[in-house]
């Protein structure tokens, strides 16, 4: 689908090591520059999740990320936004693949990768039409995209630092990828002036949506357990160039383990997990 050489141009702005990863990255950066340039969809949607922080918020990416995660800005029929995205999306990816959702109706397009492997490119784009407040004043933030495949450039309208941290925190008691722990303790080194507490109380707001409750003790006993699972932590590594790949040390994470979990866990409502001293000794976390 795409030129290799410029696939190879697109590795200097999103320097992943497989080369589809950086295929995808590309594709990825049209379609945001597709959504968000067309009027509609401006008004009509938000750019949220992991490849929102990397794309938008963070000084540089930090890692690769493979979907396309929207939330609508207001109530009503889902069905011209679909018929939007369709519009922007399916002239140069080809048909997308409805997938019915309560909560985030998924389009999913399938498309043929340079490689001329047989396995195709997958890219999901989601969209939440149930989270559709926003608890702090949304932004836009500028994003571009400078490659002789495509070229374009969009005002994208997303979250608060906050507010896309406390999703990532939601994101993190919830499932289980590291991804998210490391998104998390980028956001504390590289945001400048960020408000942790706003972080806390919107993820409480967040989790509430569905009716739970994630004490400071419930958050705490969850960490633990993500750290004694050895699995946990192994799906950051190949998102991440070679380099920063091989520095991803055992160290590493537990700096960024110790970082989330003060500047956040420590914060929710509620006493501290009863076990909590005994395994900050179990697994050095000072």
């Amino acid at each position: 689908m795409i030129p290799a050489q410029n696939i190879v141009a697109w590795g200097n702005v999103a320097p992943w090591a497989d080369q589809r990863q950086i295929e995808q990255d590309l594709i990825i950066s049209r379609a945001v520059v597709a959504i968000f340039t067309d009027p509609f969809l401006r008004e009509a949607l938000r750019f949220r999740g992991g490849t929102a922080l990397n794309k938008l918020h963070f000084p540089a990416p930090l890692r690769y990320s493979e979907d396309i995660d929207l939330v609508r800005t207001g109530a009503g029929p889902i069905g011209p936004v679909l018929d939007a995205l369709r519009v922007v999306l399916e002239p140069w990816l080809g048909h997308g693949q409805y997938e019915s959702s309560p909560v985030a109706p998924k389009l999913k397009f399938r498309i043929e990768a340079e490689d001329g492997g047989g396995v195709p490119i997958r890219l999901k784009v989601e969209t939440n039409i149930s989270e559709i407040e926003a608890y702090d004043p949304p932004i836009d933030l500028p994003f571009g995209v400078a490659n002789p495949w495509f070229t374009g450039n969009a005002s994208v309208p997303t979250f608060s630092r906050e507010e896309m941290l406390a999703t990532k925190l939601r994101a993190l008691l919830q499932r289980e990828k590291g991804r998210d722990l490391y998104d998390l303790a980028h956001g504390l080194e590289t945001f400048e002036g960020l408000n942790v507490e706003k972080v806390a109380d919107f993820f409480g707001r967040y989790v509430a949506l569905s009716g739970q409750i994630i004490t400071r003790a419930q958050a705490e006993q969850r960490m633990f357990a993500k750290l004694a699972r050895p699995r946990f932590l192994t799906d950051m590594q190949p998102l991440l160039p070679t380099q920063q790949a091989e520095a991803l040390t055992d160290q590493k994470t537990l700096q960024s383990f110790t970082s989330v979990f003060a500047a956040f866990i420590e914060r929710l409502p509620g006493d501290t997990w009863l076990r909590t001293a005994e395994m900050r000794r179990r697994f050095g976390v000072v």
